[in-house]
Protein backbone atom coordinates (compact mmCIF):
# COMPACT_ATOMS: atom_id res chain seq x y z
CA UNK A 1 0.00 0.00 0.00
CA UNK A 2 1.49 3.35 -0.98
CA UNK A 3 2.29 5.90 1.67
CA UNK A 4 0.95 9.43 1.23
CA UNK A 5 3.05 12.47 1.86
CA UNK A 6 1.90 15.30 4.12
CA UNK A 7 0.99 17.41 1.10
CA UNK A 8 -1.12 14.61 -0.35
CA UNK A 9 -2.96 14.19 2.97
CA UNK A 10 -3.61 17.93 3.07
CA UNK A 11 -4.98 17.95 -0.50
CA UNK A 12 -7.14 14.93 0.35
CA UNK A 13 -8.52 16.65 3.50
CA UNK A 14 -9.30 19.84 1.55
CA UNK A 15 -11.05 17.76 -1.12
CA UNK A 16 -13.17 16.00 1.53
CA UNK A 17 -14.05 19.30 3.14
CA UNK A 18 -15.25 20.84 -0.13
CA UNK A 19 -17.01 17.64 -1.16
CA UNK A 20 -18.89 17.54 2.16
CA UNK A 21 -19.75 21.22 1.93
CA UNK A 22 -21.07 20.76 -1.63
CA UNK A 23 -23.28 17.85 -0.58
CA UNK A 24 -24.53 19.85 2.42
CA UNK A 25 -25.33 22.91 0.26
CA UNK A 26 -27.11 20.86 -2.39
CA UNK A 27 -29.17 19.00 0.22
CA UNK A 28 -30.04 22.19 2.09
CA UNK A 29 -31.11 23.89 -1.14
CA UNK A 30 -33.27 20.91 -2.06
CA UNK A 31 -35.10 20.89 1.27
CA UNK A 32 -35.56 24.65 1.32
CA UNK A 33 -37.16 24.49 -2.11
CA UNK A 34 -39.44 21.69 -0.94
CA UNK A 35 -40.69 23.80 1.99
CA UNK A 36 -41.86 26.70 -0.15
CA UNK A 37 -43.57 24.60 -2.81
CA UNK A 38 -47.27 25.54 -2.86
CA UNK A 39 -49.56 23.00 -1.29
CA UNK A 40 -52.88 22.32 -2.98
CA UNK A 41 -55.51 23.51 -0.47
CA UNK A 42 -58.82 25.24 -0.59
CA UNK A 43 -58.34 28.98 -1.07
CA UNK A 44 -58.68 31.11 2.03
CA UNK A 45 -61.72 33.36 2.16
CA UNK A 46 -59.59 36.31 3.21
CA UNK A 47 -56.10 36.95 1.93
CA UNK A 48 -53.67 39.55 3.13
CA UNK A 49 -50.95 41.24 1.20
CA UNK A 50 -47.61 40.11 2.56
CA UNK A 51 -46.03 42.67 4.82
CA UNK A 52 -42.56 43.97 4.07
CA UNK A 53 -39.95 41.71 5.59
CA UNK A 54 -42.42 38.87 6.02
CA UNK A 55 -40.95 35.43 6.23
CA UNK A 56 -41.59 32.60 3.80
CA UNK A 57 -45.27 31.61 3.83
CA UNK A 58 -46.04 28.64 6.01
CA UNK A 59 -48.24 25.79 4.89
CA UNK A 60 -51.79 25.99 6.22
CA UNK A 61 -52.46 24.01 9.37
CA UNK A 62 -56.25 23.71 8.88
CA UNK A 63 -56.85 25.39 12.22
CA UNK A 64 -59.76 27.57 11.13
CA UNK A 65 -63.16 25.96 10.64
CA UNK A 66 -64.70 26.13 7.16
CA UNK A 67 -67.74 28.08 8.41
CA UNK A 68 -67.56 29.88 11.69
CA UNK A 69 -70.46 28.25 13.45
CA UNK A 70 -68.44 27.42 16.54
CA UNK A 71 -70.15 28.47 19.76
CA UNK A 72 -67.41 27.53 22.22
CA UNK A 73 -65.53 30.76 23.05
CA UNK A 74 -62.56 28.89 24.50
CA UNK A 75 -62.11 26.86 21.32
CA UNK A 76 -62.51 29.94 19.12
CA UNK A 77 -59.95 31.83 21.19
CA UNK A 78 -57.49 28.95 20.92
CA UNK A 79 -57.92 28.65 17.15
CA UNK A 80 -57.65 32.41 16.62
CA UNK A 81 -54.56 32.62 18.81
CA UNK A 82 -52.89 29.79 16.88
CA UNK A 83 -53.54 31.61 13.60
CA UNK A 84 -52.27 34.87 15.10
CA UNK A 85 -49.03 33.23 16.25
CA UNK A 86 -48.58 31.81 12.75
CA UNK A 87 -49.04 35.35 11.37
CA UNK A 88 -52.16 34.31 9.49
CA UNK A 89 -53.95 37.47 10.56
CA UNK A 90 -56.55 37.53 7.80
CA UNK A 91 -57.75 34.10 8.93
CA UNK A 92 -57.67 35.02 12.62
CA UNK A 93 -59.78 38.18 12.21
CA UNK A 94 -63.12 36.41 11.52
CA UNK A 95 -62.52 34.11 14.48
CA UNK A 96 -61.85 37.04 16.81
CA UNK A 97 -64.98 38.77 15.51
CA UNK A 98 -67.05 35.63 16.14
CA UNK A 99 -65.53 35.37 19.62
CA UNK A 100 -66.56 38.95 20.37
CA UNK A 101 -70.09 38.16 19.16
CA UNK A 102 -70.27 35.26 21.61
CA UNK A 103 -68.44 36.91 24.51
CA UNK A 104 -68.44 40.70 24.13
CA UNK A 105 -66.76 41.12 27.53
CA UNK A 106 -63.55 39.39 26.35
CA UNK A 107 -61.18 42.37 26.30
CA UNK A 108 -58.29 40.19 25.14
CA UNK A 109 -60.26 39.31 21.99
CA UNK A 110 -60.64 43.02 21.19
CA UNK A 111 -56.93 43.47 21.82
CA UNK A 112 -55.89 40.62 19.53
CA UNK A 113 -58.41 41.60 16.85
CA UNK A 114 -57.04 45.14 16.93
CA UNK A 115 -53.47 43.92 16.55
CA UNK A 116 -54.39 41.55 13.71
CA UNK A 117 -56.18 44.36 11.87
CA UNK A 118 -53.23 46.69 12.42
CA UNK A 119 -50.80 44.09 11.02
CA UNK A 120 -53.08 43.75 7.98
CA UNK A 121 -52.76 47.49 7.39
CA UNK A 122 -56.27 48.33 8.62
CA UNK A 123 -55.14 50.69 11.37
CA UNK A 124 -58.39 52.71 11.60
CA UNK A 125 -60.43 49.52 12.05
CA UNK A 126 -57.84 48.37 14.60
CA UNK A 127 -58.21 51.57 16.62
CA UNK A 128 -62.00 51.18 16.55
CA UNK A 129 -61.76 47.66 17.99
CA UNK A 130 -59.18 48.66 20.59
CA UNK A 131 -61.31 51.57 21.77
CA UNK A 132 -64.34 49.25 22.00
CA UNK A 133 -62.26 46.90 24.15
CA UNK A 134 -61.07 49.78 26.30
CA UNK A 135 -64.72 50.75 26.83
CA UNK A 136 -65.38 47.20 28.10
CA UNK A 137 -62.63 47.50 30.74
CA UNK A 138 -60.84 50.84 31.08
CA UNK A 139 -58.43 49.30 33.63
CA UNK A 140 -57.13 46.54 31.35
CA UNK A 141 -53.43 47.37 31.06
CA UNK A 142 -52.74 45.23 28.00
CA UNK A 143 -55.38 46.85 25.78
CA UNK A 144 -54.22 50.31 26.87
CA UNK A 145 -50.67 49.40 25.91
CA UNK A 146 -51.81 48.09 22.53
CA UNK A 147 -54.01 51.14 21.95
CA UNK A 148 -51.03 53.35 22.69
CA UNK A 149 -48.78 51.35 20.39
CA UNK A 150 -51.22 51.39 17.46
CA UNK A 151 -52.00 55.08 18.02
CA UNK A 152 -48.31 55.82 17.95
CA UNK A 153 -47.98 53.89 14.67
CA UNK A 154 -50.90 55.95 13.29
CA UNK A 155 -49.08 59.20 14.15
CA UNK A 156 -51.61 60.09 16.86
CA UNK A 157 -49.13 61.23 19.49
CA UNK A 158 -51.73 62.66 21.89
CA UNK A 159 -53.91 59.52 21.75
CA UNK A 160 -50.84 57.34 22.18
CA UNK A 161 -49.60 59.41 25.11
CA UNK A 162 -52.98 59.24 26.89
CA UNK A 163 -53.34 55.45 26.49
CA UNK A 164 -49.74 54.72 27.39
CA UNK A 165 -49.89 56.97 30.45
CA UNK A 166 -53.00 55.09 31.65
CA UNK A 167 -51.22 51.78 31.09
CA UNK A 168 -48.21 53.05 33.01
CA UNK A 169 -50.36 54.32 35.88
CA UNK A 170 -51.97 50.89 36.25
CA UNK A 171 -48.65 49.22 37.07
CA UNK A 172 -45.31 50.85 36.36
CA UNK A 173 -43.41 47.85 37.77
CA UNK A 174 -45.02 45.30 35.44
CA UNK A 175 -43.61 44.33 32.05
CA UNK A 176 -46.49 46.17 30.35
CA UNK A 177 -45.85 49.22 32.48
CA UNK A 178 -42.18 49.19 31.55
CA UNK A 179 -43.07 48.87 27.86
CA UNK A 180 -45.54 51.74 28.21
CA UNK A 181 -42.75 53.87 29.70
CA UNK A 182 -40.40 52.89 26.87
CA UNK A 183 -43.00 53.90 24.27
CA UNK A 184 -43.78 57.13 26.11
CA UNK A 185 -40.10 58.00 25.96
CA UNK A 186 -40.28 57.70 22.15
CA UNK A 187 -43.03 60.30 21.84
CA UNK A 188 -41.62 63.78 21.28
CA UNK A 189 -42.71 66.46 23.74
CA UNK A 190 -45.35 68.89 22.46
Amino acid sequence: MPRLSLLQWFVFAVFLFFYGFTIFAATRDYYLRQLVRPIATAPATHSAAPSPGASTPRPPQNVAPQAITETNPALLAQQADELFVQRRYSEAVPLYRRLIELAPDQVDAYNDLGLALHYLGETNAALTQLRAGQAQDPTHQRILLTLGFVSLQADDASGARAALQQALDLGPETAMGEEAQRLLDLIPAD
